[in-house]
């Protein structure tokens, strides 16, 4: 059975290569791929278009230099130019040659092929030696890693995504070889920390050889990740769950700063991995330390949070979008837990804290640039409510006080044109802080009336608010974003 397994592979490797030189010699090469042939010139091969570093042309990288040289950008610009317009060009200069349906059609015979060989092996792996696992994984990585290497990766794009692929694979092998290595050494079984602090090593060391800071995002996102799962299993086997979940949540934050800062060669998915890496972190303290990794992950939360609403230093949208979607994910899952938490204990602090936030945003965004003022502001006085209600677990009575205060102010900032959802926030606020502030401050039967009676003179006003808003609209249509 091994060797027929190993046989597999290296008739895999074989059949990769013949089409690999097969679409080399029947094909034209890169440098006919950005030109077109005249009828005078059709013997001739046709000339190559210039290109500068990393595949942008030449024309560029000459404008670029130009720049420099008159001190309009430096060379850190330059360079985060070239890296930004590298795929763009390469789309431009190298038209698509294999058709998407023949792509679509070897990714799914890639994946059977895969997946047939994953179950024989998994079927038989038990009554397989170390040896031979050894050869088998090592066999694989290496068949899959020189199938990677002779895909000539500049001719189509196509082929970058077919060598990804393949590096890929060969990652997995890697990580695949190094857990059996690393169970074999010694006498006992290693902890499983072990284990994974050597896999994710070896895979982010092998990725980061494939990767070499060109435009190859799968191999990239493994060098990226594969830190983060060795830092959490290293400080998970010096110390304790909470310092594993410390261990990722930093690595997390370098990675955003990493891509925050554009030091790395896709900024998006340095992000991306390192938003995910919070997120986790996030889930892992809420499960061993609710009450100072509640307050990490919040706060994590709203740093994404802030990158996403704020002008800079996030400078393309779709990252903006990204990090507003992880952060919000962050929050909702931390948020509850941790103010309950921290409620619980000290109710007045935790929502003296939250109404201080909420306040600050709805001010921050009326002063500062921001993508989504409407809609910060109308968080802030949510926030402001809620914080308001958080007391109630210490001091029943300031609750509703300082909701109905909150409430009356929100109305006030409402008046202003374009803030028709502050008074809406407003007005739910006073429809649920009389009410209530009424039932801790009137006992008795009178008091059931008596909140009838003001809560029906609030609807009321609401209405006539209401009214007047929309009079206000009609007469200043372009100084109200809420037009009905």
């Amino acid at each position: 059975m091994m060797v027929s397994l190993v046989l597999l592979v290296l008739v895999v490797a074989a059949v990769a290569l013949a089409l690999t030189r097969r679409g080399s010699m029947g094909a034209p090469g890169v440098d006919s791929l950005s030109s077109s042939a005249s009828p005078a010139s059709a013997g001739a091969p046709a000339p190559r278009r210039p290109e500068g570093p990393e595949g942008t042309p030449a024309s560029l990288s000459h404008e670029l230099a130009r720049w420099r040289h008159a001190g309009l950008i430096s060379e850190e610009q330059a360079a985060a130019i070239q890296r930004f317009e590298a795929p763009h060009a390469l789309r431009q200069s190298h038209p698509r040659r294999v058709p998407a349906l023949a792509e679509a059609v070897g990714y799914i015979g890639a994946i059977l092929a895969l997946t047939g060989l994953g179950l024989i092996v998994a079927r038989y792996w038990a009554h397989i030696n170390t040896p031979a696992r050894l050869v088998l994984s090592a066999g694989l990585g290496l068949g899959l890693g020189l199938g990677g290497g002779l895909v000539r990766e500049g001719a189509e794009l196509a082929l970058r995504r077919l060598r990804w692929i393949l590096w890929l694979g060969a990652s997995a092998a890697a990580g695949l070889f190094s857990v059996v290595a690393t169970r074999a050494v010694g006498r006992t079984e290693p902890r499983g920390e072990v284990v994974v602090l050597v896999t994710a090593l070896v895979v982010g060391a092998l990725s980061g050889l494939l990767w070499r800071g060109r435009f190859r995002p799968l191999q990239e996102a493994l060098t990226l990740g594969a830190p983060l799962v060795a830092l959490g299993a290293l400080s998970r086997l010096l110390g304790t769950d909470t310092w594993m979940a410390a261990g990722v949540f930093v690595g997390a934050l370098v990675l955003l700063g990493l891509g925050v800062g554009r030091l790395i060669v896709t900024p998006w998915l340095a992000e991306l991995v390192g938003a995910g890496g919070l997120w986790v972190a996030a889930i892992m303290f809420l499960n061993f330390s609710r009450g100072p990794g509640g307050v990490a992950s919040v706060a994590s939360a709203l740093g994404l949070l802030v990158l996403a609403v704020s002008a800079r230093p996030v400078r393309e949208p779709g990252e903006a979008r990204l990090l507003g979607v992880a952060g919000a994910l962050v929050l909702s899952q931390s948020l509850p837990p941790t103010l309950g938490y921290f409620a619980a204990h000290a109710g007045l602090a935790t929502g003296g804290l939250v109404w201080l936030a909420s306040a600050f945003v709805i001010l921050a965004s009326t002063r500062l640039t921001m993508r989504v003022p409407g809609l910060l502001r109308l968080a802030g006085a949510l926030g402001v409510l809620l914080g308001a209600a958080l007391s109630a677990a210490q001091y029943p009575k300031f609750a509703p006080a300082l909701g109905l205060l909150s409430a009356i102010g929100l109305l006030a900032l409402g008046t202003r044109p374009g803030e028709l959802g502050l008074s809406l926030v407003g007005s739910v606020g006073l429809l649920i802080n009389v009410p209530w502030l009424i039932l801790k401050l009137f006992p008795g039967q009178v008091r059931a009336p008596l909140v009838i009676l003001i809560t029906g003179a609030l609807f009321v006003g609401l209405a006539i608010t209401l009214a007047r808003e929309r009079i206000h609209v009609a007469h200043h249509p372009g100084q109200h974003r809420f037009r009905h």
